[in-house]
């Protein structure tokens, strides 16, 4: 059972470029991280307490891996539960963009684009490709949708399981810049590399992680459980949360 007691290995703050991390203070550690992403969710909810109850205040989960994580942390804290679908537009191993299904305008990186003389023909295709699988999660998933408030009061907590580059993080900030979100983000996560760390001091966003190695490796390593979820599981998972304030 896990402990009512914040393990002492994550009580350690660290202020990067007037940014709030919370890591580990141990350098040596079992295998895996945590049992599942579930429990990484209720450690988390914890570390937030400070949004319980919050009005205008959101947890949105990058995708639908996290979403266990994201679970704990929306019924603990009594907030709403929202997906964020992005998909990574990736070209002969280089990463040019990404898409959600909030908005029909891609995300694209030109200079990379330009650098790698990809046409736009291919670049095309690749966006219809995948804007394809979104339209099929939006249809297996039926995210609520919440809509972004336009409020520079609001506060999303923006969760994913594990952070090892940050790419796919940095496109969820990025995207949620673009559709118009201007108030504050929280960026929460089971565990993070410190070379993400980095990548994010650019990024007006806060930081809350429970683990911040040297170096993460799959995140998949990070949980000893990490069976995929049903369809009906992610359904259950935003209909049990489904309500905006």
């Amino acid at each position: 059972m896990l402990s009512e007691q914040i393990p002492s290995e994550i009580l350690r703050t660290h202020t990067l470029n007037n940014h709030k991390y919370i890591v580990s203070m141990r350098t040596r550690m079992r295998r895996a991280g945590f049992v599942s992403r579930a429990e990484a969710g209720k450690i988390l909810a914890r570390l937030l307490k400070y949004y319980d109850n919050m009005p205008n205040t959101s947890v949105l989960s990058i995708n639908s891996a996290p979403l266990p994580l994201a679970n704990e942390i929306a019924t603990k804290l009594n907030l709403p539960l929202d997906l964020f679908l992005i998909r990574t537009l990736k070209i002969d191993g280089w990463t040019v963009g990404a898409i959600t299904d909030r908005t029909e305008e891609p995300l694209l990186k030109d200079q990379i684009i330009r650098g790698c003389n990809i046409s736009q023909e291919t670049l095309d295709q690749i966006i219809r490709q995948e804007r394809f699988q979104l339209d099929m999660q939006r249809t297996l998933f039926q995210p609520p949708n919440i809509p972004f408030s336009t409020s520079e009061d609001a506060t999303i907590l923006l969760t994913i399981d594990g952070i090892q580059t940050g790419q796919s993080a940095r496109a969820a900030i990025t995207l949620l810049r673009q559709l118009g979100f201007k108030g504050k983000i929280v960026l929460v996560a089971g565990v993070i590399g410190s070379d993400a760390q980095k990548m994010f001091k650019r990024d007006a966003v806060d930081v809350i992680a429970i683990k911040g190695p040297q170096s993460v490796g799959t995140v998949a390593s990070w949980y000893e459980n990490n069976e995929e979820l049903t369809n009906e599981q992610i359904k259950n998972f935003l209909g049990h949360n489904r309500y905006s304030r």
